[in-house]
């Protein structure tokens, strides 16, 4: 008989890869988690069994769990703190109640701080006063917590997870290479950016589940090469087959940078008071929904100062202990994850065509 995994965030862009991968593999009686109904479609095709898992609640979490061997939390639940180490509680707890067999928790380097130089596990967290980095420390310490209990975990840090259906290191940048001029200097982006495909977080996650390693080990996951942000640029731009990049003169970028951090401030806050009127007069109005638009790509293609910050820092996470306990291997290099990505991206629309 097949064991039975539940994966949260099922609807999100890693749970989503890993419910593909584990159902097109066979072996696994996969349950996809999802917290609305709404994010459900992709996973939904492929005929797996669906439950609605809000992590934040203790019926669900047990009515989804229930004859679950496996399980991986791959769930997104925001920046709110409480949420974030509240939600994984409730889970965890609802793991160790139910007799899951094998957990594996998805964590974020983020909880090393900002660091420098190669970085292995044993480094100890850093709080930083960002809400997502510090409430993963927790998170973990939750998880710790449920291991010395005899919860059979092990905790995967991932790096700069990109490729298909990646918002954030992949869609984000794909819109910004089509604006001109590109806003982010070359001596300000010559920082490591530790990038791992997809595919290859997949990959870990399987030796994880498959692996004997002590409850509650943690282990770094990192893709096979380590390009500067600026050779991440420019291969994503050449894989999109765009135009070369035109750089904007040092000096114009800082101040666009500078100059829009209030606005950045304003609309979040005016955003937070006022959505249902915004959106009232979105639906409304062309002309608002034009002016919307325009201001938001303007705000999306500006480099922020954590941004830049993370452009140019020289910080290298370390393989080797996942490589050596896990048997991971990282098959993905930029040079074959990149045209995968551009051909999803022009295929969604995201990459407007000359």
């Amino acid at each position: 008989m097949a064991d039975r995994i539940l994966v949260t965030g099922a609807g999100g862009f890693i749970g989503a890869r890993l419910v593909e991968v584990l159902h097109g593999a066979g072996g696994w009686q996969v349950v996809a988690g999802v917290r609305r109904w709404s994010t459900a479609a992709r996973v939904a095709r492929l005929g797996v069994e669906l439950s609605q898992c809000d992590i934040r609640s203790a019926e669900q979490v047990a009515r989804a769990l229930s004859g679950v061997t496996h399980l991986v939390h791959c769930a997104v639940t925001g920046d709110d703190p409480a949420t974030i180490v509240a939600g994984t509680r409730v889970l965890m707890e609802g793991a160790l109640e139910a007799g899951v067999k094998k957990v594996v928790h998805l964590s974020t380097v983020d909880v090393y701080g900002r660091p420098e130089g190669e970085v292995v596990e044993d480094r100890p967290y850093a709080v930083t006063g960002r809400v997502y980095g510090d409430s993963k420390i927790e998170a973990e310490q939750v998880v710790r917590g449920l291991a010395a209990r005899g919860l059979p975990v092990t905790i995967l840090r991932p790096t700069l997870v990109h490729g298909p259906f990646g918002a954030t290191f992949t869609i984000a940048y794909a819109q910004r290479l089509q604006a001109r001029p590109w806003l982010v200097p070359q001596a300000a982006a010559q920082g490591i950016c530790n990038l791992v495909y997809v595919d290859d977080l997949v990959g870990a996650i399987i030796a994880a589940l498959e692996s004997r390693v002590a409850p509650g080990d943690v282990f770094n996951i990192n893709g096979p090469e380590r390009p500067t942000w600026n050779e991440y640029f420019q291969a994503l731009n050449g894989a999109l087959g765009l135009p070369p990049l035109a750089y904007a003169e040092p000096a114009k970028a800082r101040f666009a940078q500078k100059a829009m951090e209030p606005v950045r401030v304003v609309a979040k806050a005016t955003l937070r008071a006022l959505k249902p009127q915004i959106m009232a007069v979105y639906q409304r109005s062309e002309l608002a929904r034009r002016f919307m638009k325009a201001a938001e790509a303007r705000v999306r293609n500006t480099p922020n100062a954590n941004e830049l910050e993370a452009f140019a820092r020289r910080v290298a996470f370390s393989n080797a202990k996942a490589e050596r306990l896990l048997g991971y291997r990282p098959r993905f290099p930029m040079q074959e994850a990149l045209p995968l990505t551009a051909a999803w991206l022009r295929a969604s629309g995201f990459v407007l065509e000359a």
